[in-house]
């Protein structure tokens, strides 16, 4: 999906409460919105994260490297192109920032959590600790000093996309994305799909 805009658009006269302040949304906001819906919930059908209540940085972090190619040019990764392709290469630093502002400053929407066993949770918790807990929170709130997003808002299958991504060099391969990297080589060190799972799983349990 893609939209074309004008040189000469760039703000909305639509405000919106973000981060204390009201901050100028751009245009494509109504876009954003068609795939992450209104309250930035997402939408699993099409491939869209959570993003209200996602740090700021990280929203601004990963609109910077859809706008510029670093995520989203893989040919195995069909959501990331498709995003890639929605954003408005001609959007301004100011005005990625009002729409990372504007997704952050939203109340987070809790994410569907699926099915699991006792058991499951148990060795999902051992891994989380072991594996991600150090920079992720141990909630999975996310730790913005260490650049790690909150986990717990986000739909589990956008999560397991993601860890296989970065398992398989779709993501997180860039020399300028550091982030990216480290978490490539932490994914790494998930044996299997159902390490995976059962992190998942563990952290749909959380409160």
């Amino acid at each position: 999906m893609k939209l074309q805009m004008g040189a000469g658009v760039l703000l909305l006269a639509l405000s919106a409460v973000a981060q204390g302040a009201d901050t100028p949304v751009p245009a494509v906001l109504s876009v954003c919105q068609s795939c992450h819906q209104a309250d930035g919930g997402g939408n699993p059908a099409f491939g869209a994260p959570a993003l209200a209540g996602q740090q700021q940085a990280y929203l601004l972090r990963q609109l910077q490297h859809f706008q510029s190619g670093i995520r989203g040019s893989h040919p195995d990764d069909n959501f990331g192109a498709q995003m890639q392709a929605a954003l408005p290469k001609q959007l301004n630093q100011a005005e990625l920032t009002a729409l990372a502002s504007y997704f952050a400053a939203l109340p987070a929407v809790p994410a569907a959590v699926e099915p699991a066993t006792a058991q499951q949770v148990d060795r999902g918790r051992k891994l989380y600790i072991n594996s991600c807990g150090a920079c992720h929170g141990a909630k999975a709130e996310g730790v913005s000093a260490l650049n790690a997003p909150a986990l717990k808002p986000l739909a589990a299958d956008y999560q397991l996309r993601q860890l296989q991504h970065f398992r398989a060099g779709i993501r997180g391969t860039d020399a300028t994305d550091k982030p990216g990297r480290q978490m490539a080589r932490m994914a790494q060190t998930l044996k299997s799909e159902q390490d995976m799972l059962d992190i998942l799983h563990y952290i749909g349990a959380l409160p």
